[in-house]
């Protein structure tokens, strides 16, 4: 995957060779954390040390002439978003668009950029103003997911293509089969429990109809059923995963078909 760079240009963001100015010992310190945690070594440091000044920063000791990290921050969300989405197209080369485009939505959402950031301590590096400080910022889900996508556009413009990839493999789509397992998009057997005791209807069992593949690498099939009755079908690589998305195939017919249909095909 290339990307052109000429239009790169139109960011304003100062693409350097070498580092313009000197940084104290503590700025140091925390870079060289950074890179022992991203395992990408910044060429310039100027592009790291943008990537985590927050706006609230800009009036602290005279520095409103310079610039925060909103605008690394709308590279690294373009680039994040590629990145997954040819990972994505590439890894799952027989679902459809609107599965992909669930999982790409996961991936790339705020909660996992900010459990991203809080395993790599971003939060503590940043440069922040007094009040942003005093109000709990370094914690801030906004401001951490924030400029961890600050961080890629950094890498990006520092490295090219294939470094930003790199790091964005190993931090996020590393552990992809955890993310679909733990919170692909909501817990449907909880909403499909929730409407068959409201229903009266007791409580969804789930069938295992098949497996297929190596040990290592299994796929599930599974069926949820209603007082013996088929109510939805899923697939996954865990039986955790392949019940999820059968529950979530039983709540999207009671949503399409109508409650008083899928109930009348029980009794």
């Amino acid at each position: 995957m290339k990307i052109n760079k000429s239009w790169i240009s139109r960011f304003k963001i100062p693409i350097l060779k070498r580092r313009s100015r000197e940084y104290s010992a503590k700025d140091e310190k925390a870079f060289a954390h950074i890179y022992k945690t991203l395992q990408y070594q910044f060429k310039n440091s100027d592009l790291l040390a943008l990537a985590l000044k927050h706006r609230s920063f800009m009036g602290v000791n005279h520095n409103s002439h310079t610039e925060s990290n909103e605008r690394l921050e709308f590279l690294g969300d373009a680039i994040l978003g590629l990145i997954v989405t040819e990972f994505l197209y590439e890894k799952f080369p027989a679902q459809s668009e609107g599965y992909l485009t669930e999982i790409k939505s996961l991936v790339v959402s705020r909660k996992i950029l900010t459990q991203v950031a809080r395993k790599i301590h971003l939060g503590d590096y940043l440069y922040l103003g007094p009040g942003e400080e005093k109000s709990g910022g370094r914690q801030r889900i906004s401001i951490i997911s924030d400029a961890m996508e600050a961080v890629f556009g950094a890498i990006y413009l520092d490295g090219g293509t294939e470094a930003v990839k790199t790091v964005i493999h190993r931090l996020i789509l590393s552990g992809l089969d955890d993310i679909l397992e733990n919170g692909l998009n909501k817990n449907y057997k909880s909403q499909l429990l929730e409407y068959t005791q409201a229903q009266g209807l007791g409580t969804p069992e789930y069938v295992v109809e098949a497996e297929s593949g190596p040990e290592h690498n299994k796929l599930f099939q599974i069926s949820v059923r209603v007082k013996e009755k088929k109510w939805g079908m899923g697939h996954g690589k865990s039986k955790k995963q392949a019940e999820q998305q059968a529950a979530k195939d039983a709540l999207s017919k009671i949503n399409h078909q109508g409650r008083r249909h899928v109930l009348w095909s029980i009794f």
